[in-house]
């Protein structure tokens, strides 16, 4: 008896190994098969990923042509606007030199007119300090005065009478 029962377990323990086995190779299939499906997905989700990044890069590239085009505009703009600039820089320039230029030679003539109108001054101050004493030395009884000054050719003349007692 005792062998039967041994020999008993023994064929359960076998039959439930066996079905142990089946279950471990259905389940392996079962992996298997989900593997397989997840790999299918995450071919699809790959393949979905890089048309959207191909979509993506050439929207970038579009967008990237797109600024370099508005980039190289404004650098036209900005140097249009050197160029201009510039040019009004070099019209103030050669203005500022013909003023310079025109003030140095307007002040070389200011002081030689200055320098003039001193000499003829100074020859008025003379001739009058020179016809003051000449008046001064004229008979006492009669009076001279000078009733116009005309200047011509730096000389004062027209000189009046005026007989006295």
């Amino acid at each position: 008896m005792l062998k039967s029962q041994e020999n008993q377990i023994k064929l359960a323990m076998e039959e439930i190994e066996k079905q142990h086995d089946e279950n471990l190779k259905h389940h392996a299939r079962y992996f298997k098969c989900e593997v397989t499906k997840l790999r299918g997905v995450a071919k699809a989700r790959h393949e979905i990923f890089i048309k959207k990044v191909k979509k993506l890069e050439e929207s970038v590239s579009l967008k990237v042509v797109e600024l370099k085009s508005e980039i190289t505009k404004e650098v036209a703009k900005l140097e249009q606007a050197y160029s201009t600039l510039h040019g009004k820089v070099d019209v103030i320039s050669d203005v500022v030199a013909k003023l310079v230029e025109y003030n140095t030679s307007y002040s070389t003539k200011l002081d030689a007119k200055t320098e003039q109108d001193s000499k003829v001054f100074e020859n008025m101050e003379e001739f009058m300090s020179s016809l003051k004493e000449s008046l001064s030395k004229l008979h006492l009884s009669q009076q001279y005065y000078v009733s116009g000054i005309n200047l011509k050719d730096d000389f004062i003349y027209w000189i009046e009478y005026q007989g006295g007692a």
